[in-house]
């Protein structure tokens, strides 16, 4: 769970937090969304070969796999599942997801649309958070797996701390262990504009964010004076990278909208098995 902690501007203490057990009582959601799907061979996809539906059916089987497993982390009680899952706009949002992950056999996809599924369910009240979950669900499948690392490595420097780092062998820690899964990305100009096309980033041609006054201002236990991370940390073939891609491509100049934390912080929870509370940043 993250931490509503502050710590310097716009910064945000991460702290993982155990798996929620799975209650069988929700699986009138699961029911919801799989006959959806059943309507979706003939009115979507049309006459198709075999071979194909075989394959649509294969890729619709692990979304489904994908999604009980997830299912268990929905708050609502039966009564209110059962409205919100009826509901026409969250009809129309499963329909979609569920056609996205019938078009693909990625797993991480699959994972990606069970997560961001579950959380539209659970904020189905709060107007802001069941708008930015639904465009979120209708952009995942837009975005390459570079432009996911882009996006949540964004959003881990920009927008939150880890909390609990309070020297440089902790911080060397959360290098290789987090950071390390998302600095290895295309660098082409076309991935950030891309991004921005779909609405999760701006880009700006004047702003820039500068990697070594967002660490210093984020862990000022650790990089004190003239003890810069680039000091610190050279020795250190990930915070290299990291240095590298911040220089050298558009990330630097990034900033994301609320659809893009979004999906930077569900792509995270997917990778390294942490937890987010997204109320810090959409509210």
């Amino acid at each position: 769970m993250i931490s509503n902690q502050k710590s310097g501007d716009n910064s945000t203490n991460l702290q993982a937090s155990r798996d929620i057990v799975m209650n069988n009582t929700k699986s009138v959601a699961l029911y919801s969304i799989e006959e959806v799907a059943k309507q979706l061979m003939g009115s979507v996809f049309g006459e198709l070969p075999e071979d194909t539906k075989k394959q649509i059916e294969s890729n619709q089987k692990s979304y489904f796999q994908v999604l009980s497993e997830n299912i268990g982390k929905i708050i609502k009680q039966q009564e209110e599942l059962e409205k919100v899952v009826s509901s026409p706009d969250f009809q129309y949002i499963s329909k979609n997801a569920t056609i996205s992950a019938s078009r693909s056999s990625s797993m991480e996809l699959h994972k990606n649309l069970s997560s961001l599924i579950v959380q539209r369910i659970n904020n189905d009240k709060e107007d802001l958070k069941r708008i930015v979950y639904n465009e979120a669900i209708l952009t995942i499948n837009k975005l390459t797996n570079d432009q996911l690392k882009i996006l949540t490595l964004c959003f881990l420097i920009l927008r939150t701390k880890m909390s609990g780092l309070t020297n440089l062998v902790y911080f060397n820690q959360y290098l290789e262990q987090r950071i390390k899964l998302f600095v290895d990305f295309k660098k082409t100009t076309a991935e950030f504009e891309h991004l921005a096309y779909t609405g999760c980033a701006s880009i700006s041609d004047i702003a820039s964010h500068d990697i070594i006054s967002l660490l210093k201002s984020n862990y000022p236990d650790i990089f004190k004076d003239d003890n810069t991370p680039d000091k610190l940390l050279v020795n250190n073939e990930t915070a290299t990278k990291l240095m590298a891609v911040w220089k050298d491509t558009q990330i630097k100049n990034m900033s994301l909208t609320s659809v893009g934390i979004v999906i930077a912080s569900t792509f995270y929870e997917q990778v390294t098995g942490d937890s987010i509370n997204i109320d810090i940043w959409i509210n």
